[in-house]
């Protein structure tokens, strides 16, 4: 048996199992199938042509014949399953695949004719098979060549670049075989290039990434290295066996257990020691990787977490740009927390997330921006019309604009209770791919690790929030006990003066004095409130009920020149809370806005509505409801906007500053978040996020359970939408003026 025997039989085993591999995978796709097709094919020409090699013609007549229709048959059904193949991996137009069908029918009719007549052993004929064959395998790579050229994407140019060299280089050393067989002397390759190729394939459809030239060869120096370990054991325990067929086969399936247990721990290793060998900067972010899993279960601090992560990932050599994005607690988005590199933009809002959301919440657990790139190149090659398809092109484009924003060639979500609060972002933009997928797999371990570490600091947080406000609350209520004492008596002693009584600056001074005491006792029952934990009553509330209550508790205190409204969203679902907490927290926001107002005439307006599923960054962990505080005043400077929400800082005269703090504070307990919107000169905008119950029939549906359209009134605070409205309080028993709790939950 000769090298050109060996060979083909070596190339059609390892054809039929890349064919039968593909086959037997569950659910698997055209694409999958037409690869499979097209291996066994292959495979089947190179099997032909062993069984025709080893029967000659003038020792087997009938069997060499039978091998040499075969051989013709099966090479006339190559360029129909490759053309077939590659029209379906390109996502080429339909009507370019009934061109393939009926270019692999008339090859196939060319074959079968030759192969059934007396023309196999005529070699012009044969010869002018293999041209045609030859010519149509050359179309194939022809498609590749195309599409290289009119691909916009520099990732996807890379990628069918590698594809149409081994798939033009496969093609000509298997014409040149052709020359050997005609007493040409020319070594025979077209079998190795032809496996080698169906290989690389084989990978390109299962990873759907490609490293570079230099990673393709690691990986096939890896498994080569595997080959000849496992062949040489399988050769010590059968060499030596001569000519006993009972013990040859008993220590073959000896070898066949030694080669299973050796084969994924001895695969690690070679792996492992091929990587260290040429890939020296792979290794060492194999290695950090690895390490970082460890050196995080120390950390608690955040900002530590951050440095550690980032600063290891960064010596690697392996990272141009990496990155950390927290939510951010003043507005919907997420902040930039700490980077290396090139800085990237400092909040990633909820219009520029949608796309990453959306994918994140379809499953993917990375968003490569390579995949992006390849998947709308591909749609914008099929040219499809539809709703469908332009909802897809408009996710995937906004998807890699926040990429771009964020500087990341790989986002990985950190996921916390459900939902995303952050992400981790790594790019290497000096070359297309930059990380195989063991490396992102290692990458998401890391994240998971990351976002593990950073909810304990969470609560770690709010362990040390509770007890820090605990001893305040201790210390507040003495505190105020030492100071009111003085106060009153200070006040009682002014009243007893009698100011009346006093001409001149001395009655003013005793005005001066009560007016002060009673802003100073207003401070200091404000620190309780803010300092004492907060007495809860949770159950499912109905935000539109609150809202139309504290509209009515408060409207008789508008000032003349502000116009008060409600608009309310009647499908709004119910949520767990308190309702006297939240309504302590819309009296502070609507009196707040009628400060802003001052003199001027202007309009507020309370709304309550479910924003979209991906509207908002939180939405991505369940469903919210929200409840929008706003006026048409002179708005709230930018540099301001960051520290509302810190206690004591107000821009008030006589302003305490822990009314705000007091709402946040409020608003987070209830597992919700409070943000702030404004526009010098515009107005100011409130918006209360609080995660909504599961959803319930709607009231006031239709008779075949249909929900009813939604409506929004846009009203004055009084009179109410009818089924918001409370039973009228009984004349005995009238509600009791709210002015002096007012006066002591505003800040």
């Amino acid at each position: 048996m000769d090298i050109r025997t060996q060979s083909a039989l070596l190339a059609s085993i390892i054809g039929l199992a890349l064919g039968v591999s593909m086959l037997l995978r569950p659910g698997r796709p055209r694409v999958l199938t037409l690869y499979s097709v097209f291996t066994l094919t292959v495979a089947g020409y190179y099997l032909s042509l062993f069984f025709h090699s080893i029967f000659p013609p003038q020792d087997y007549p009938w069997v060499s014949r039978i091998a040499l229709g075969a051989t013709v048959l099966a090479v006339s059904l190559v360029p129909g399953a490759a053309v077939a193949f590659f029209l379906e991996f390109l996502g080429v137009s339909k009507g370019a695949h009934q061109v393939g069908r009926r270019l692999a029918l008339l090859s196939g009719v060319l074959g079968l004719t030759v192969a059934v007549t007396p023309l196999a052993d005529n070699g012009w004929a044969r010869l002018a098979l293999g041209a045609w064959v030859l010519g149509t395998l050359f179309t194939s790579v022809s498609l590749l060549v195309h599409r290289v050229r009119t691909t916009e994407s520099r990732i996807e140019q890379f990628r069918l670049a590698y594809l149409a060299i081994g798939a033009g280089a496969a093609v000509l050393f298997n014409g040149l075989d052709f020359l050997s067989r005609n007493d040409i002397p020319f070594p025979t390759l077209g079998p190795v290039f032809a496996t080698l190729y169906l290989f690389f394939l084989a990978q390109t459809l299962l990873r759907l990434r490609l490293m570079d030239l230099h990673e393709l060869l690691g990986k096939i120096a890896s498994q080569t290295v595997l080959a000849v370990i496992l062949a040489s054991v399988f050769t010590v325990l059968t060499a030596w066996v001569d000519e006993n067929t009972s013990l040859f086969v008993f220590n073959t399936v000896v070898a066949a257990f030694v080669i299973l247990i050796l084969l994924d721990p001895l695969r690690t290793k070679v792996e492992e020691m091929v990587v260290r060998i040429f890939f020296r900067e792979r290794f060492a972010l194999l290695g950090t990787l690895s390490t970082l899993r460890v050196r995080m279960a120390s950390v608690i601090e955040i900002s530590e977490l951050a440095r550690v992560v980032l600063d290891a990932l960064h010596e690697t050599g392996r990272v141009t740009h990496a990155s950390v994005y927290l939510m951010a607690e003043d507005r919907p988005g997420y902040r930039l927390l700490d980077s290396r590199g090139p800085l990237p933009v400092a909040l990633l809002d909820t219009a520029a997330a949608r796309g990453v959301l959306f994918a994140v919440a379809s499953g993917q657990k990375a968003v490569l921006l390579e995949n992006i790139e390849r998947r709308i190149s591909v749609m914008r090659v099929q040219a499809v019309e539809g709703k469908r398809f332009r909802d897809e092109l408009k996710r995937l484009n906004d998807t890699r604009a926040a990429l771009l924003q964020m500087k990341a060639g790989i986002s990985v979500p950190l996921m916390g209770n459900d939902r995303v609060i952050g992400f981790l972002n790594l790019w290497d933009e000096r070359v297309p791919e930059a990380y195989a997928s063991d490396e992102i797999a290692l990458i998401l371990e890391v994240s998971e690790r990351m976002a593990t570490v950073l909810e304990n600091s969470k609560l770690y947080e709010k362990i040390r929030e509770r007890d820090r406000l605990a001893a305040l609350g201790e210390m507040a209520a003495g505190l105020a006990h030492e100071i009111r004492n003085p106060l009153g008596a200070i006040k009682g002693a002014a009243q007893c003066l009698d100011p009346r009584k006093l001409t001149g600056e001395d009655g003013e001074f005793l005005d001066v004095i009560v007016e002060e005491v009673n802003r100073l006792n207003g401070v200091v029952t404000a620190f309780l409130d803010y300092s004492r934990p907060l007495k809860q009553n949770f159950g499912p509330t109905d935000l539109n009920e609150v809202v139309t209550r504290t509209m009515r508790l408060i409207q008789n205190d508008m000032p003349p020149t502000a116009e008060l409204a409600v608009e309310l969203d009647l499908r709004l679902p119910r949520s767990e809370g308190d309702a006297e907490q939240l309504k302590q927290v819309l009296i502070n926001l609507v009196q707040n806005a009628v400060q802003a107002l001052g003199s001027q005439p202007g309009r507020i307006t309370v709304r309550t509505e479910k924003p979209e599923r991906f509207g908002d960054l939180r939405s991505a962990g369940g469903e919210f409801v929200e409840v929008r505080v706003s006026d048409d005043g002179p708005g709230i400077p930018a540099d301001q906007q960051t520290h509302i929400f810190v206690p004591f800082f107000t821009t008030k005269q006589k302003g305490t500053g822990l009314g705000l703090a007091i709402c946040q504070r409020i608003v987070k307990n209830h597992g919700g978040s409070i943000s702030v919107q404004s526009k010098m000169g515009e107005g100011t905008t409130f918006i209360i996020r609080l995660p909504a119950l599961p959803s319930e029939p709607v009231e006031g549906a239709l008779p075949d359970g249909t929900p009813a359209p939604p409506t929004r009134p846009s009203q004055p605070a009084l009179p109410v939408p009818e089924e918001l409205r409370e039973p009228a309080p009984a004349p005995k028993t009238p509600e009791p003026k709210p002015k002096k709790e007012k006066r002591r939950r505003t800040g």
